[in-house]
This record gives C-alpha cells, structure tokens and sequence, in this order.
C-alpha cells in the first residue's frame, strides 16, 4: 500500500471506502472523504511551497530597512543591498533552468523534496550569516531552491486536481504567494522593536518551519499521474487517479494519456523557435509580456516596498512597516479577483488600462516623494502605492504567465514558455539590483522611471499583443495562420464575450476554452513558477 492511500478515512459509519484504486476493473474511485481529505492535504502542500516564495520576496525587504541590519553588516551601500537582494533571483533563475531539464526525469515529488532540501540550506545559511559573503551565498542557494519549487508545485497542483477544481488550484496559487508576501511583512513589523541580531536573524530562520510542513507532507501524497503516464507507468496512474476520484476515472486516465502522447510526438526543438515567421513571432511575443511585467516595477515596491516608505517617502521605520503590510492586503484582495476580470474583459483591455493606471500612480509617487517628506506626502504616496497593487492585481499578475502557453503552438509551448520565464527572471534580478542605487541617486527620478515604462506599455500592448481570450488554444493557431506580420489590427480583435459561441449560450465550447486555459496556465508555470512577482 503506496502511502497515499494510507490517507484514506472511513466514512461515518466507519465502514471503509467502498472501492479500491487498484482493484477497479474500470479505472476505479475512492471514497468521498478519502478524495476530499487528500485534495486538501495537496493543496495544503503545494500552498506552502508558494507561500514560502511570497515570504522570500517580501522578508529581505522588512529586513534592510531595520537598523539592526545595517549596523551589523556596517550601513552596507545601496550597491550591495541591491546585490545581496537581487541575486536571489539569479538563484531561482538556475533553479528554474534545471528545473526544466532534471524534471520530467525525477518528478514532481522527488523534484519537490530536493529542491526544498537546497532551500532549507540556503535558509541555514542566510540564518547563520557572519558575513555579507556568506550571505549572499545563502540567497543563492536558497533562491536555487525557491526557483525549482515554483517551477514544480503549482504544476504538481493543477495536475492532482479534478477538472471542475483546476481553476480554483490556480486562484489559490496566486492567493497564497501574497499571503506569504503578507506574513513576511507582518513577522518583520513584530520583531522590529527588537535590538539585537534577532531582529533580522529571526524573519529569516522562521522559514524553516515552511520547509518542515513541506517535508513532512510530500512523502504522503500521490506523484503527478500526467508524469507517470509520460514514463508509461500507466498502472500506478490510473491508481492515483482513482484515489483522486469520487467517479470512474477511465475517461480521465485516456485523455490525459492521449494528450501526453501527442505532446511528446510534437515538441520542437530548440532551433526551431526562430526560424523566422510566425512561430518565431509567438515565442517572442511571450517573452516580451514577460519582460514588460517586470518592468511595470512590481518589483520595486514587493521586494523593497518598507525601504521605500522609509527612504523616499520619509516616513519612520516602524510607520513604514504598517503600512506596507496594509497595502499588501490590497494586493492580495486583487489577486484573488483577477481570473474572473481576466476571462470577462479580455487581456489587451485590462493590460493597456492597467498599464495606464499603474502610470499614473507611480507618477503620483514620484510627485509626492519630490514635494517634501511631511505627512502629506506621505499619505498621497501610499495612496498611490496601493492603488498601484490593485492595478496590478488586476491585470498583470496572471496574464504574463498565461500568455506564453496560450500564444505558442503545442509543438513549442514548452521551450517557449521556458524561454519567457528565463526573462522574467532575469529582469527581475536587473530590476531588483537597481532599485536602492537608483533610489539613492535619483531619487524620485526612479518612479519617473517607471511611470514612462508603464506609459509605454500602453501602445506596445495596442499594436502588439494578439487577444487570446476566449480563444481555445486550436484557435488561437488559426488565426496566426490567416493574420501574418507583426502589428495588431483592432478590427480582427475579439474577446470571450464578443464570440459567437458564448453568445449563443454554447456552454460546451466554454467549457473546453476554460480548460484550454488551465492547461495553458500548468504548462507555463511548470517552467517557472508562478505568477507574483510576488510576483514571482
């Protein structure tokens, strides 16, 4: 008996379930509690993981603004600050690289395990710091860790889930790496009046106890039964299928098993991708909404957002603290709407609108952070910050992700997707290492920045990024088919709601173009991980 199954409760009258996975004749299922304790249990697994990622990102923020920190390692310069930050994400970008060529070898599960392993090192690492060199190592280390994390559990996630929960598991995705993002911001305000090394040492440590509930669940719950199929282990995946069913899983177990059969007879090479034409186009305009995302400057305010507020905008330490936890809640009431807006409105729409929003209120930082550093100001900044995360909340948190799987055809959706997260990375890391010099130097000038970029994006968005809304993933190969060239006409252009089938009440169609999308959501996060720059 796998230890998956040892999960298995006894219903209320304490009779066991009535039909074993590997018994069934015709696929199998499990008891109704049985299937319901062990989705949530991997939810529970897989929601820690990205929990741990939002922490990470927000944590090292708490941290340097807090005087501890700085006497310590000797009021460190904005340079080394901004490396010692940033180069975390040079980590999670060779995590996510070998995540994507060690992966389908090891699996999601052991892939989990070991990724989490060289995370906690670089936790202990971190933690035990005597040195900014040994500490950067440790962010390294850790981020290798974090980077193969993310590329592995959201995946894992979508793949245990039943059809009618796979949009949910994307939601709770996002939700919970703000949640952590959150957490990182409340256990640095509640240990900041502390005057001693545990002020910075403790927020770092802490994440061990992420690691351990990770660790302690993994070896319970069943492998990815998409991965087995891959590796034509096709008994144990019709096994985890019916311990994941209430239902007869033999319909499941056939279209999975089809559908991974026809994306190993296509994949592309990597030559392939630019080729030139069409295809090449695809793989590049993934890559740009990817590199036009962290250009938005998510990043200045997720990983430094208290530096921020103490720094530019004058506010005290501990007032800086509040507050960044208080905007971060909008954040997170943002990302959990924005699937619903992303489906209705289509991602041209809130992209350009979003755009022009987060223009405006980084504009309205930079105003606020040039007047003065009264109380005023202050109070407009913060302001303008928090409208600035609900923006981004609504139209830019998942659609960079979601693009590159649904723009690619199947035979290069994979590498492409790939391809699009090594330059989300990679600007992250450029955006991150920037942020305290230009701060330093330029000071509103920064935000300036960023206002210009997210000015910009308007237009590239217009006559650039083709609709995809709406569009199932086979349509979406046609019409690059019949619409060569580069620019974007807004004639051809067409949402979910302006479709003939959705407008005749087609729910089928529906179904199948929301499922389109969940796939090509899996298949872009199990290259890098999601979604929040904490999103990152």
């Amino acid at each position: 008996m796998s230890d998956y199954q040892r999960l298995e409760i006894e219903d209320e009258d304490g009779d066991k379930p009535p039909a074993s996975p590997r018994s069934s004749n015709h696929g199998g299922s499990s008891h109704p509690k049985s299937v319901q304790r062990l989705h949530f249990l991997i939810s529970i697994a897989a929601g820690t993981v990205m929990c741990l990622f939002g922490y990470e990102q927000g944590v090292f923020g708490g941290i340097i603004v807090g005087q501890e920190f700085s006497r310590y390692f000797n009021d460190p310069a904005p340079s080394v600050v901004g490396f010692v930050t940033s180069v975390y994400d040079l980590g999670c970008l060779g995590g996510a690289l070998a995540a994507l060529f060690v992966g389908e070898w090891l699996g999601r599960k052991r892939m989990l395990i070991c990724f989490t392993i060289i995370m906690a090192i670089g936790i202990v690492m971190q933690t035990v710091a005597r040195s900014m060199t040994l500490l950067v190592w440790g962010r390294i280390v850790a981020g290798i860790g974090n980077g193969g994390n993310t590329a592995t559990a959201p995946v894992w996630h979508v793949e245990t889930s039943t059809h009618s929960a796979k949009g949910k598991a994307v939601v709770k995705e996002m939700v919970v790496n703000v949640l952590g993002f959150i957490i990182a911001n409340l256990i640095t305000l509640a240990v900041s009046g502390i005057e001693t090394e545990a002020q910075w040492r403790f927020p770092l440590g802490i994440q061990l106890l992420f690691v351990a509930i990770i660790l302690g669940m993994l070896p319970l719950l069943p492998e990815s039964p998409r991965w087995l199929l891959s590796k034509n282990r096709d008994s144990e995946a019709k096994s985890v299928l019916a311990a994941l069913s209430v239902d007869d899983c033999e319909e499941d177990f056939i279209a999975i098993r089809k559908s991974v059969r026809v994306e190993q007879a296509t994949e592309a090479s990597w030559s392939q991708l630019f080729q030139g034409g069409q295809a090449t186009r695809r793989v590049l305009l993934g890559m740009l909404l990817q590199v036009c995302q962290q250009l938005t400057g998510i990043n200045v305010l997720c990983y430094f957002l208290p530096f921020v507020l103490h720094k530019s905008v004058g506010l005290s330490e501990l007032v800086s603290r509040v507050l960044a936890t208080g905007t971060a809640l909008f954040f997170m009431l943002a990302a959990i709407g924005s699937l619903s807006f992303i489906e209705r409105f289509g991602r041209r729409p809130l992209l350009m609108y979003m755009a022009a929003i987060q223009s405006l209120a980084f504009l309205g930082v930079a105003i606020s952070t040039e007047v003065g550093h009264d109380l005023t100001s202050g109070i407009v900044a913060t302001v303008c910050i928090s409208v600035y995360f609900v923006a981004f909340g609504f139209g830019w948190i998942a659609t960079p992700w979601l693009y590159p799987a649904e723009i690619n055809s199947l035979s290069m959706r994979t590498k492409g997707a790939a391809l699009a997260t090594a330059c989300d990375w990679f600007f992250n890391y450029l955006v991150v290492q920037t942020t305290p010099i230009g701060i330093h130097y330029l000071g509103w000038g920064i935000y300036l920045v960023y206002a210009i970029f997210n000015a910009c994006f308007v237009p590239v968005i217009y006559y650039l990024i083709v609709e995809t809304a709406g569009k199932s993933l086979e349509q979406i190969d046609e019409w690059f088919k019949s619409n060569p060239g580069w620019l974007v006409h807004r004639a051809i252009q067409s949402s979910a709601r302006d479709s003939d089938a959705l407008q005749n009440g087609d729910d089928l169609h529906a179904k199948e173009e929301n499922e389109g999308l969940v796939k090509a959501y899996k298949e872009s996060i199990e290259l890098g991980g999601l979604p929040l720059e904490p999103t990152k």
